[in-house]
Parts: structure tokens; sequence; C-alpha cells
């Protein structure tokens, strides 16, 4: 068998393999963290909520849930996929994530 030897990376190169490795790892904790929100962002999405003339009970009504579910949802304590996604039609967006990540947007 042939041995092949390679060059050792340069400083440079090393650089920025690290700085991909970070973007990428970056993304993947962005990704998992997207759907959390904050108590400020819950009372705004229960402002918007009343705008359109959307209550909690009626969340829970139509999901099957309890009003305290709901509740843990909005406010950042709980996830769930049933609540998010009504929680997001109500209010015109097509999914949790983008209305968050239209949330953090605003805010930033």
């Amino acid at each position: 068998m042939k041995s092949t030897k390679t060059k050792p990376l340069t400083i440079e190169q090393i650089r920025q393999l690290v700085a991909e490795k970070q973007e990428e790892n970056k993304k993947k904790l962005l990704a998992r963290a997207s759907k959390k929100i904050t108590p400020d962002q819950g009372l705004y999405i229960k402002y918007r909520l009343k705008c359109v003339g959307c209550s909690s009970i009626d969340i829970a009504q139509e999901t099957g849930c309890t009003k305290q579910a709901v509740s843990n949802v909005l406010s950042g304590k709980a996830h769930s996929q049933r609540i998010e996604r009504v929680v997001a039609a109500k209010l015109g967006y097509p999914s949790w994530n983008e209305m968050v990540q239209t949330l953090r947007e605003m805010a930033a």
C-alpha cells in the first residue's frame, strides 16, 4: 500500500474550519431554541389573540387541552405542537417557529 501524506493545515485554514463549525452549531442551537418564547412575547401573543377575538379557552376547546396547558405554552413554560399550531394559525402564521422568529425580529 501507498502511504499518502497530507499537508498540515495552515493557521488560516484552521480558523476557517473553526468558524464554519461555530456557525453550524449556532444554527443548530437556534433551530432548537426557535420555539422558546419569553414571557413578554407570550403577553404580546395573548394580546394579538384577543385582538382577533380568540381566548385561551377557545384554543383549549379547539385543541382538547386545558386552559392551563394553553397558558403554559403562551407563557413559554411548556410546548405543545397542537396548541402552538392552532395559535399560529389564528394569528395568520404558517407555523409557530415563523411567528416566534417574527417576534424576535420585531424586538431587535
